[in-house]
């Protein structure tokens, strides 16, 4: 098989976005508890994934061909009779500008497709909008292509970082159904995804802010489990950008990290500066504890995000 890379480049505007949604993944996860995500999902979200039973089944590795496979017959078993089988015939796209592959390449580029996916270094945010592209470009299927499409970026996103599984992404591009043609139709058109990628990054970044505004007017009916005055401080705290890449690292790592841990994954040398700067506003905010808060000088010390 041969290690085809698909043709994308990384831009500026790329680079902001990721850490826009970085910075808004942690802030919703500190101030949030699981009973009030638990409480949205439960009320807000309406997912392909809840209309089909068998999805949970058959998503529990959706990064080989075996299993898209499965995921399409899921998902269009009361709708098409050839689900879970590729297309065996050429299919023109809606726009009548451009011509799917050939059914015969089918498999084999959905092949390397998965391969690099399963390979690249390149951030889970980049990588599933990639691959979100290449499947409406390859067009695996004679129908479904675009559900099939969101839904494999959601599970992979969701296994990146839970807050994920609030979202629906096919849900979210019938909002913008024009922006996504058109961005891929011109990535197509100039043998690049990373206008798609870009659209896919701004419109994630949008779904979690409306997420923490939803989010926000959930918890104003609820009664607070803290005085205002810590709301407020907790939230001051949270603009300062050290406070903010404290916070990406365990999004990131997801396990309880040591000092000297959190230092390396930083790029910080000075043990004084990472404790007064990062370490120290992070726990008096309430941000982060300690795994050992009756022996804070411990040597087995570790930190982790407070739930």
């Amino acid at each position: 098989m041969s290690n085809t890379t698909p043709p994308f480049s990384i831009s500026a505007s790329m680079t902001h976005s990721i850490a826009n949604i970085s910075e808004a993944l942690g802030k919703i996860s500190v101030l949030y508890s699981p009973a009030t995500l638990e409480h949205y999902k439960q009320q807000k979200i309406t997912s392909v994934q809840m209309k089909n039973p068998e999805f949970q089944f058959t998503a529990s590795d959706l990064s080989n061909p075996d299993n898209l496979l499965c995921l399409h017959r899921s998902l269009m078993k009361d709708q098409s009779e050839k689900s879970g089988s590729y297309r065996q015939q050429s299919l023109a796209l809606k726009s009548g500008a451009q011509m799917a592959p050939q059914a015969i390449r089918v498999p084999q580029m959905v092949e390397e497709l998965f391969a690099w996916f399963n390979t690249t270094a390149h951030h889970p945010l980049i990588s599933s909008a990639v691959c979100h592209y290449e499947l409406q470009f390859i067009q695996p299927f004679a129908q479904g292509n675009t559900e099939l499409a969101c839904v494999w970026q959601t599970k992979q996103l969701s296994q990146w970082h839970t807050l994920f599984s609030l979202l629906n992404i096919h849900n979210l591009i019938a909002t913008t159904r024009q922006q996504y043609v058109e961005s891929i139709n011109l990535s197509t058109k100039i043998g690049d995804s990373s206008v798609f990628i870009e659209y896919m990054l701004e419109t994630l970044l949008s779904a979690l802010n409306v997420l923490k505004s939803d989010l926000k007017s959930i918890t104003k009916n609820q009664t607070p489990q803290h005085p205002p005055q810590v709301e407020e401080t907790l939230d001051i705290n949270l603009q300062a950008p050290q406070v903010i890449a404290l916070i990406n690292v365990f999004n990131q790592i997801e396990r309880p990290l040591n000092r000297q841990e959190l230092q390396n994954q930083l790029g910080l040398k000075d043990r004084k500066h990472f404790r007064e700067r990062y370490l120290k506003p992070a726990i008096e905010a309430g941000i982060i504890e300690m795994t050992i808060p009756e022996k804070p000088n411990s040597k087995m010390q570790q930190y982790r995000l407070k739930n």
